[in-house]
């Protein structure tokens, strides 16, 4: 499993997210590193990459932006570490007005994960929340989900449906 959050170390806090194991043991540690001109006034920016060899292959992290194509480096360099599955927590957030049917969502986060998956046979793996932002900078914003799975080769495999939360029933809640 891979969380993200808001890691504070000392006087600095960080964009973090972290690597669980099974049975709960942190195999990675993640603080992001392209950092949005928006989030610079809140977090500190990273300054490691690393791998972790699982079960399921070698797994690499990074966040949301740091899948852009002016920092795609980042996923090359892991990548080139032998991460086999990227996996990326991201927060997708449009403003409050965003027509997707007139500008779908999506195709920035489609070229650069696959790009990565095809040059170097992975799995890139990013994963959105749905829902209003209440407060911080992004507040007003919507965070839209569109989930995204690219397979080895460059192939979707999975995609969210923009803007979808699950519901769940009330046995589960």
């Amino acid at each position: 499993m891979v969380a993200g959050l808001t890691e504070r170390c000392g006087e600095l806090v960080y964009n973090s997210a972290i690597l669980v194991s099974p049975e709960g043991e942190i195999l990675l540690h993640y603080r992001k590193i392209n950092e949005l001109d928006i989030g610079r006034k809140f977090y500190a920016t990273g300054d490691q990459l690393a791998v972790a060899r699982t079960e399921i292959g070698t797994v690499g992290i990074n966040i949301c932006a740091d899948n852009f194509s002016d920092s795609l480096a980042l996923g090359h360099s892991l990548a080139r570490m032998g991460c086999q599955i990227l996996l990326s927590p991201c927060a997708w957030a449009v403003d409050a007005g965003h027509d997707n049917t007139r500008e779908p969502y999506g195709g920035l986060w489609k070229d650069s994960y696959r790009t990565l998956a095809r040059l170097y046979d992975i799995s890139v793996i990013g994963v959105s929340n749905v829902g209003w932002l209440i407060s911080g900078p992004w507040k007003g914003r919507k965070c839209i989900g569109c989930s995204l799975a690219v397979g080895p080769g460059g192939e979707i495999v999975a995609q969210a449906p923009y803007g979808k939360q699950r519901r769940r029933s009330s046995q589960s809640a």
